[in-house]
């Protein structure tokens, strides 16, 4: 038997999720950085091949990516603030993505943004990845923080001068695209918002059976 995987804490102040929602986009770097996710996301989207139904956004934080979605979407989150500062747009669901309460191929493809730079191994991370793979019938896009990167080499640098460590984590592309493969999925297209600059990247990825030739 497997033993289950020890997921991740997720601790936040009271009143973070509105804080979230409201003011992390639009004040300081956050307008440049949503922008810039917005594109890479259609970018990778229209190279996408799925057919109708629904999308999975896990987690969807606020929901502030579910727009770009193709499709109607299932708004999930493992914080109960977070799913209500999320509104009432869409289906909404508070579970954990290590769990996720839907049938396999439940979804015509699936996001996950902004959570894997918080897992700190990559047997959780390809948990998740194997999970969010199971819900998808067509692509699953997934973001992770690339280690060759200029932000990455200076935030080690901080924690090397003994400064507060962000808790963000990050991985050389070829070993996420491996821990991918390892979950069943196969990485198609590599999206970087500042390539070598930036750690902030996003993968468009699909079911390791659907790319394989009869």
């Amino acid at each position: 038997m497997v033993p289950a995987v020890t997921e991740s804490r997720y601790d936040r102040e009271p009143g973070y999720a509105l804080r979230y929602r409201d003011r992390r986009w639009v004040t300081g770097s956050g307008a440049g950085t949503d922008r810039g996710e917005r594109r890479a996301l259609r970018s990778l989207l229209q190279a996408a091949d799925f057919g109708p139904g629904p999308w999975l956004d896990a987690p969807s934080g606020a929901g502030r990516l579910s727009v770009e979605l193709p499709g109607p979407v299932v708004q999930l989150d493992r914080d109960p603030e977070m799913v209500r500062a999320a509104g009432d747009q869409h289906a909404r669901a508070c579970a954990s993505v290590h769990a996720l309460p839907f049938a396999e191929s439940t979804f015509a493809g699936v996001l996950c943004m902004r959570l894997l730079q918080h897992i700190a191994t990559p047997v959780e991370r390809i948990d998740i990845l194997r999970e969010l793979a199971r819900v998808s019938r067509g692509p699953v896009l997934v973001s992770f923080f690339d280690a060759r990167s200029l932000q990455h080499l200076r935030r080690r640098l901080r924690g090397l001068r003994g400064k507060r460590r962000s808790g963000r984590c990050a991985v050389a592309r070829g070993a996420f695209h491996d821990e991918l493969r390892a979950a069943g999925l196969e990485p198609q297209l590599t999206s970087a918002l500042r390539r070598f600059v930036g750690e902030q990247t996003l993968v468009l990825a699909c079911p390791a059976a659907a790319t394989t030739t009869p």
